[in-house]
Protein backbone atom coordinates (compact mmCIF):
# COMPACT_ATOMS: atom_id res chain seq x y z
CA UNK A 1 0.00 0.00 0.00
CA UNK A 2 1.26 3.46 -0.84
CA UNK A 3 0.34 6.69 0.85
CA UNK A 4 -0.17 9.83 -1.17
CA UNK A 5 1.28 12.54 1.05
CA UNK A 6 -0.35 15.17 -1.16
CA UNK A 7 -3.77 13.97 -0.03
CA UNK A 8 -2.94 14.45 3.62
CA UNK A 9 -3.90 17.66 5.39
CA UNK A 10 -0.29 17.64 6.66
CA UNK A 11 1.22 17.28 3.21
CA UNK A 12 2.35 20.89 2.91
CA UNK A 13 3.94 20.84 6.34
CA UNK A 14 5.64 17.54 5.52
CA UNK A 15 7.06 18.88 2.29
CA UNK A 16 8.27 22.06 3.97
CA UNK A 17 9.94 20.01 6.71
CA UNK A 18 11.71 17.78 4.19
CA UNK A 19 12.88 20.73 2.14
CA UNK A 20 14.12 22.61 5.19
CA UNK A 21 15.94 19.55 6.49
CA UNK A 22 17.68 19.03 3.17
CA UNK A 23 18.44 22.73 2.71
CA UNK A 24 19.76 23.20 6.25
CA UNK A 25 22.00 20.19 5.91
CA UNK A 26 23.46 21.70 2.76
CA UNK A 27 23.82 25.17 4.27
CA UNK A 28 25.40 23.96 7.46
CA UNK A 29 27.95 21.70 5.81
CA UNK A 30 31.31 23.27 5.07
CA UNK A 31 34.08 21.28 3.43
CA UNK A 32 37.86 21.49 3.44
CA UNK A 33 40.42 19.25 1.75
CA UNK A 34 43.53 18.03 3.56
CA UNK A 35 46.75 16.96 1.85
CA UNK A 36 49.63 15.38 3.75
CA UNK A 37 52.98 13.76 2.99
CA UNK A 38 52.82 14.56 -0.70
CA UNK A 39 54.19 14.77 -3.35
CA UNK A 40 56.89 12.18 -2.82
CA UNK A 41 56.95 10.70 -6.31
CA UNK A 42 56.48 11.66 -9.94
CA UNK A 43 53.14 9.82 -9.87
CA UNK A 44 51.93 12.04 -7.04
CA UNK A 45 53.09 15.14 -8.87
CA UNK A 46 51.06 14.07 -11.90
CA UNK A 47 48.00 13.48 -9.69
CA UNK A 48 48.29 17.01 -8.23
CA UNK A 49 49.11 18.86 -11.45
CA UNK A 50 46.29 20.65 -13.23
CA UNK A 51 44.31 20.53 -15.28
CA UNK A 52 44.21 16.76 -15.77
CA UNK A 53 45.69 15.32 -12.59
CA UNK A 54 43.23 13.13 -10.71
CA UNK A 55 43.60 14.79 -7.31
CA UNK A 56 43.67 18.24 -8.90
CA UNK A 57 40.36 17.55 -10.60
CA UNK A 58 38.73 16.03 -7.51
CA UNK A 59 39.80 18.92 -5.29
CA UNK A 60 38.37 21.46 -7.71
CA UNK A 61 35.16 19.49 -8.13
CA UNK A 62 34.63 19.57 -4.36
CA UNK A 63 35.28 23.35 -4.28
CA UNK A 64 36.35 23.33 -0.63
CA UNK A 65 36.57 26.47 1.49
CA UNK A 66 40.30 25.85 1.75
CA UNK A 67 42.99 23.24 1.11
CA UNK A 68 45.28 22.47 4.05
CA UNK A 69 48.66 20.79 3.58
CA UNK A 70 50.02 19.14 6.72
CA UNK A 71 53.69 19.20 5.78
CA UNK A 72 56.20 16.80 4.25
CA UNK A 73 55.95 18.53 0.92
CA UNK A 74 58.69 16.22 -0.39
CA UNK A 75 60.13 12.77 0.19
CA UNK A 76 62.69 12.40 2.96
CA UNK A 77 64.92 10.67 0.41
CA UNK A 78 65.32 13.80 -1.72
CA UNK A 79 67.66 16.67 -0.97
CA UNK A 80 66.09 19.89 0.28
CA UNK A 81 67.50 22.08 -2.48
CA UNK A 82 66.16 25.56 -3.17
CA UNK A 83 64.99 24.44 -6.60
CA UNK A 84 63.07 21.41 -5.33
CA UNK A 85 61.32 23.36 -2.57
CA UNK A 86 60.39 26.11 -5.03
CA UNK A 87 59.09 23.54 -7.52
CA UNK A 88 56.89 21.88 -4.90
CA UNK A 89 55.55 25.21 -3.65
CA UNK A 90 54.53 26.06 -7.23
CA UNK A 91 52.81 22.69 -7.56
CA UNK A 92 50.93 23.25 -4.30
CA UNK A 93 49.79 26.78 -5.09
CA UNK A 94 48.36 25.85 -8.52
CA UNK A 95 46.05 23.24 -6.99
CA UNK A 96 43.81 25.87 -5.38
CA UNK A 97 45.36 29.30 -5.93
CA UNK A 98 45.46 31.59 -2.92
CA UNK A 99 43.46 29.24 -0.72
CA UNK A 100 46.10 26.87 0.61
CA UNK A 101 47.21 26.75 4.25
CA UNK A 102 50.52 24.92 4.73
CA UNK A 103 52.41 23.85 7.85
CA UNK A 104 56.00 22.52 7.76
CA UNK A 105 56.91 18.85 8.09
CA UNK A 106 60.15 17.21 9.15
CA UNK A 107 60.98 16.18 5.57
CA UNK A 108 60.87 19.87 4.71
CA UNK A 109 63.60 20.98 7.14
CA UNK A 110 64.62 18.84 10.16
CA UNK A 111 65.58 15.86 7.98
CA UNK A 112 67.50 17.93 5.44
CA UNK A 113 70.84 17.16 7.15
CA UNK A 114 70.74 13.40 6.55
CA UNK A 115 74.10 11.97 5.52
CA UNK A 116 72.59 9.66 2.90
CA UNK A 117 71.21 12.59 0.87
CA UNK A 118 73.16 13.73 -2.20
CA UNK A 119 73.14 17.25 -0.75
CA UNK A 120 72.61 17.79 2.96
CA UNK A 121 71.97 21.07 4.74
CA UNK A 122 72.03 22.71 8.15
CA UNK A 123 68.43 22.11 9.25
CA UNK A 124 68.01 25.52 10.93
CA UNK A 125 69.20 27.23 7.77
CA UNK A 126 66.66 25.18 5.80
CA UNK A 127 63.90 26.22 8.21
CA UNK A 128 64.77 29.88 7.68
CA UNK A 129 64.69 29.36 3.90
CA UNK A 130 61.40 27.41 4.09
CA UNK A 131 59.67 30.08 6.19
CA UNK A 132 60.77 32.81 3.80
CA UNK A 133 59.71 30.81 0.73
CA UNK A 134 56.36 29.51 1.94
CA UNK A 135 55.13 32.46 4.02
CA UNK A 136 56.92 35.60 2.83
CA UNK A 137 57.57 35.15 -0.90
CA UNK A 138 54.79 36.02 -3.40
CA UNK A 139 52.61 34.57 -4.54
CA UNK A 140 51.38 33.80 -1.03
CA UNK A 141 49.52 30.53 -0.62
CA UNK A 142 46.85 32.27 1.50
CA UNK A 143 46.42 35.49 -0.47
CA UNK A 144 42.75 34.74 -1.29
CA UNK A 145 41.77 33.92 2.29
CA UNK A 146 40.35 37.13 3.75
CA UNK A 147 41.02 37.92 7.39
CA UNK A 148 43.46 35.06 7.94
CA UNK A 149 45.30 35.55 11.23
CA UNK A 150 49.01 34.94 11.79
CA UNK A 151 51.00 34.45 14.96
CA UNK A 152 53.53 37.27 14.67
CA UNK A 153 56.25 35.48 16.63
CA UNK A 154 55.88 32.29 14.53
CA UNK A 155 54.36 33.25 11.19
CA UNK A 156 53.78 29.70 9.99
CA UNK A 157 50.97 29.36 12.57
CA UNK A 158 47.70 30.47 10.95
CA UNK A 159 44.03 30.78 11.93
CA UNK A 160 41.24 31.29 9.42
CA UNK A 161 37.60 31.54 10.48
CA UNK A 162 35.03 31.08 7.74
CA UNK A 163 31.29 30.82 8.34
CA UNK A 164 31.82 29.78 11.97
CA UNK A 165 34.41 27.09 11.16
CA UNK A 166 37.98 27.76 12.34
CA UNK A 167 40.96 26.19 10.59
CA UNK A 168 44.37 26.49 12.23
CA UNK A 169 47.89 25.16 11.84
CA UNK A 170 50.48 24.54 14.54
CA UNK A 171 54.15 23.91 13.74
CA UNK A 172 54.71 20.43 15.24
CA UNK A 173 57.04 18.05 13.40
CA UNK A 174 58.45 14.55 13.77
CA UNK A 175 62.01 13.71 14.83
CA UNK A 176 60.85 14.48 18.37
CA UNK A 177 59.80 17.93 17.21
CA UNK A 178 63.30 18.72 15.96
CA UNK A 179 65.18 17.42 18.98
CA UNK A 180 66.98 14.43 17.48
CA UNK A 181 69.29 13.64 14.55
CA UNK A 182 70.87 17.09 14.63
CA UNK A 183 74.02 16.59 12.61
CA UNK A 184 74.84 19.95 11.01
CA UNK A 185 73.24 22.60 13.21
CA UNK A 186 74.52 23.62 16.60
CA UNK A 187 72.79 21.06 18.81
CA UNK A 188 72.21 23.31 21.80
CA UNK A 189 70.79 26.02 19.56
CA UNK A 190 68.51 23.54 17.79
CA UNK A 191 67.07 22.29 21.09
CA UNK A 192 66.65 25.86 22.32
CA UNK A 193 64.76 26.65 19.12
CA UNK A 194 62.55 23.60 19.67
CA UNK A 195 61.72 24.76 23.19
CA UNK A 196 60.89 28.23 21.90
CA UNK A 197 58.69 26.73 19.20
CA UNK A 198 56.79 24.75 21.84
CA UNK A 199 56.22 27.88 23.93
CA UNK A 200 54.94 29.80 20.92
CA UNK A 201 52.69 26.92 19.82
CA UNK A 202 51.07 26.65 23.25
CA UNK A 203 50.61 30.42 23.34
CA UNK A 204 48.98 30.16 19.91
CA UNK A 205 46.47 27.61 21.22
CA UNK A 206 45.53 30.07 23.97
CA UNK A 207 45.06 32.76 21.33
CA UNK A 208 42.77 30.44 19.39
CA UNK A 209 40.77 29.84 22.56
CA UNK A 210 40.41 33.60 23.03
CA UNK A 211 38.76 33.72 19.58
CA UNK A 212 36.41 30.81 20.28
CA UNK A 213 33.31 33.00 20.48
CA UNK A 214 33.76 33.55 16.75
CA UNK A 215 33.51 29.90 15.68
CA UNK A 216 31.39 26.78 16.27
CA UNK A 217 34.06 24.16 15.49
CA UNK A 218 37.82 24.00 15.11
CA UNK A 219 40.17 21.98 12.89
CA UNK A 220 43.85 22.03 13.88
CA UNK A 221 46.46 20.65 11.49
CA UNK A 222 50.13 19.75 12.00
CA UNK A 223 52.63 17.19 10.71
CA UNK A 224 53.76 14.91 13.56
CA UNK A 225 51.84 11.84 14.67
CA UNK A 226 51.77 12.66 18.37
CA UNK A 227 49.80 9.48 19.16
CA UNK A 228 52.11 6.98 17.49
CA UNK A 229 52.84 3.96 19.69
CA UNK A 230 56.61 4.33 19.40
CA UNK A 231 56.27 7.95 20.57
CA UNK A 232 54.12 7.08 23.56
CA UNK A 233 56.56 4.35 24.55
CA UNK A 234 59.50 6.78 24.57
CA UNK A 235 60.86 8.69 27.54
CA UNK A 236 60.09 12.37 27.94
CA UNK A 237 62.53 14.74 26.28
CA UNK A 238 65.17 16.26 28.51
CA UNK A 239 66.93 19.58 28.10
CA UNK A 240 69.84 18.04 26.22
CA UNK A 241 68.37 14.76 24.97
CA UNK A 242 69.40 13.88 21.43
CA UNK A 243 67.68 10.50 21.42
CA UNK A 244 64.15 9.76 20.26
CA UNK A 245 61.81 11.01 22.95
CA UNK A 246 58.17 11.90 23.49
CA UNK A 247 58.11 15.61 22.73
CA UNK A 248 54.33 15.83 22.56
CA UNK A 249 52.94 15.24 26.06
CA UNK A 250 52.09 18.91 26.53
CA UNK A 251 50.30 19.02 23.19
CA UNK A 252 48.14 15.97 23.84
CA UNK A 253 47.00 17.51 27.11
CA UNK A 254 46.58 20.97 25.62
CA UNK A 255 44.25 19.68 22.89
CA UNK A 256 42.10 17.82 25.41
CA UNK A 257 41.91 20.85 27.68
CA UNK A 258 41.13 23.21 24.80
CA UNK A 259 38.24 21.06 23.55
CA UNK A 260 36.72 20.88 27.02
CA UNK A 261 37.13 24.57 27.82
CA UNK A 262 35.62 25.92 24.61
CA UNK A 263 32.96 23.16 24.68
CA UNK A 264 32.92 22.91 20.89
CA UNK A 265 33.96 20.19 18.43
CA UNK A 266 37.71 20.09 17.81
CA UNK A 267 39.34 17.93 15.13
CA UNK A 268 43.10 17.48 15.27
CA UNK A 269 44.62 16.21 12.04
CA UNK A 270 48.17 15.17 11.15
CA UNK A 271 50.16 13.19 8.61
CA UNK A 272 53.53 11.58 9.32
CA UNK A 273 52.52 7.89 9.61
CA UNK A 274 50.86 5.63 7.07
CA UNK A 275 47.53 4.79 8.62
CA UNK A 276 44.44 6.61 7.29
CA UNK A 277 42.07 6.59 10.25
CA UNK A 278 39.57 8.69 12.19
CA UNK A 279 38.07 8.48 15.65
CA UNK A 280 36.78 10.29 18.71
CA UNK A 281 39.43 10.69 21.41
CA UNK A 282 37.71 12.56 24.23
CA UNK A 283 34.98 15.03 25.05
CA UNK A 284 34.57 17.30 22.00
CA UNK A 285 37.84 15.95 20.57
CA UNK A 286 38.29 13.97 17.33
CA UNK A 287 41.49 12.68 15.72
CA UNK A 288 42.34 12.19 12.02
CA UNK A 289 45.48 10.61 10.60
CA UNK A 290 45.12 12.02 7.09
CA UNK A 291 45.71 10.22 3.79
CA UNK A 292 49.19 10.32 2.27
CA UNK A 293 52.70 8.95 2.85
CA UNK A 294 52.79 6.47 -0.10
CA UNK A 295 50.32 4.07 1.49
CA UNK A 296 47.29 6.12 0.47
CA UNK A 297 47.76 8.28 -2.62
CA UNK A 298 44.70 10.33 -1.80
CA UNK A 299 43.43 13.51 -0.23
CA UNK A 300 41.04 13.80 2.71
CA UNK A 301 37.70 15.59 2.54
CA UNK A 302 36.39 16.88 5.86
CA UNK A 303 32.91 18.36 6.11
CA UNK A 304 31.65 20.13 9.22
CA UNK A 305 27.94 19.63 9.81
CA UNK A 306 26.75 22.10 12.40
CA UNK A 307 23.52 20.15 12.81
CA UNK A 308 25.14 17.05 14.38
CA UNK A 309 26.60 17.14 17.88
CA UNK A 310 27.49 13.44 17.84
CA UNK A 311 29.14 13.41 14.41
CA UNK A 312 30.11 16.99 13.59
CA UNK A 313 32.87 15.95 11.16
CA UNK A 314 32.27 13.78 8.10
CA UNK A 315 35.56 12.38 6.77
CA UNK A 316 36.21 10.60 3.45
CA UNK A 317 38.99 10.04 0.97
CA UNK A 318 38.55 11.86 -2.33
CA UNK A 319 39.56 8.79 -4.33
CA UNK A 320 38.81 6.01 -1.83
CA UNK A 321 35.52 7.28 -0.46
CA UNK A 322 35.07 4.25 1.81
CA UNK A 323 38.11 5.34 3.84
CA UNK A 324 39.32 6.25 6.45
CA UNK A 325 38.93 3.39 8.87
CA UNK A 326 37.23 4.13 12.16
CA UNK A 327 39.73 3.71 14.97
CA UNK A 328 43.52 4.01 14.73
CA UNK A 329 45.67 0.97 15.40
CA UNK A 330 49.16 2.48 15.47
CA UNK A 331 48.84 3.89 18.98
CA UNK A 332 47.08 3.43 22.30
CA UNK A 333 44.89 6.05 23.89
CA UNK A 334 46.78 8.24 26.34
CA UNK A 335 45.39 8.37 29.85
Amino acid sequence: MTIDIFSSKYSLQALVFLLLTSTCSTLWAQTIVILADTPYSDKEKQMLQGPSGLLYRLVNEVKPSVVMHLGDLKSGGKSCTDDLLKEHKALLEQIYPGKVIYTPGDNDWTDCDRKYLPYSFDELERLDFLIKLMFQTPSLLTENLPSIMTQHSQIENKLWINERLAISTVHIVGTSNGRVNISKSNQQLAIKKADERDDKNLAWLKQIEENSENFDALIIGFQADIYQQSVLASDSCGDSSLKTCDAFTAYRQAFKDLAKRINKPVLISHGDTGEFCYEKLDTNLWHLNAAGDFRYLDATKVSFNKGSAENPFIVNGLINTNLPTIGCNNYTHPT
